[in-house]
């Protein structure tokens, strides 16, 4: 009979390496599991959208980010990009997080969405809408008016609907970022636009421009939550719940508060503390 002793040790040594491999796997999902943070720096893509973030000023999200990092002790690589740019990265995994995300089904295939604020997107109006005209259905019945929007942005289920409406039908104006947006607009290049505080009060407060006075609140569903927003390709789930129990602490303890309140000051920060009452897009 053939001696299979030499065989049956080879073979015992690979299935010990492949098990020493699969054990070494194991252990490495189970220490980034434990821990908030990568094993490099965590990518941050901030884009500029008025107090939320702007260069040169900091803003909203730039106090949220260095806060998570003093509390989860994580390094942070922090970049601006344009908002369609950021998206595309968070889906392709080139970046870590953003702020102030709007959550859609779409992007829920790629990101988790952790809320922290809520936005109120209110209507802006030119010196060409009808002084009797309030609302979308009205607005969608006057052919001749257009609107103007930064590119990838998304508002709210009621919003976005009309928005998209405007889009296939030629009456609507993109633009890469919001200062040239509101230059437009203040050109009369289009007849409409839809912001929140955080973009109005940037350029009243900060750029001291004067600002369009017609705004309506057109949503009858109110703030929509703005969200920081993880990669799922770069995250595990048990990391992002403990990113959301820290976001949830930074709510709890009223640090977002101050934050909030330190930006947009004492009539609009209280108003924009995210409350769980709030709808989250889904």
């Amino acid at each position: 009979m053939e001696n299979l002793g030499p065989m049956r040790y080879d073979c015992s040594m690979r299935f010990f390496y492949i098990c020493s491999l699969l054990l070494a796997f194991a252990a490495q999902v189970r220490a980034a599991d434990a821990t908030l943070c990568l094993d490099r720096p965590i990518r941050f893509s901030q884009f500029e959208y008025g107090l939320h973030y702007s260069s040169g000023y900091g803003g909203i999200d730039e106090d949220l980010q260095k806060e998570m990092a003093r509390r989860s002790g994580c390094r942070f690589e922090v970049n601006v990009r344009p908002r369609a740019r950021i998206w595309y990265e968070l889906k392709e995994g080139a970046t870590d997080m953003a702020g102030a995300g709007t959550q859609t089904p779409e992007r829920d295939q790629f990101a988790w969405f952790v809320p922290y604020a809520a936005l109120d997107w209110v209507v802006v109006l030119g010196p060409n809408v009808p002084k009797n005209l309030h609302s979308f259905d009205q607005f969608m019945a006057n052919k001749q008016l257009t609107l103007g929007s930064v590119r990838s942005y998304r508002y709210s289920p009621f919003y976005d609907r009309y928005v998209d409406q405007l889009i296939a039908t030629g009456r609507y104006t993109e633009m890469g970022e919001p200062e040239l947006l509101y230059r437009m607009f203040a050109a009369n290049r289009f007849d409409a636009l839809i912001e929140t505080p955080a973009l109005y009060l940037y350029y009243v407060n900060v750029k001291k421009q004067t600002m369009p006075t017609r705004r309506e609140q057109w949503d009858p569903t109110g703030a929509m939550p703005a969200s920081l927003v993880i990669s799922k390709r770069n995250f595990s789930e048990s990391q992002e719940k403990k990113w959301r129990a820290l976001v949830a602490e930074i709510l709890a303890d009223g640090t977002m508060d101050k934050i909030l309140i330190k930006h947009l000051g004492n009539e609009y920060g209280p108003k924009t503390r995210y409350k769980p009452a709030t709808k989250e897009r889904k």
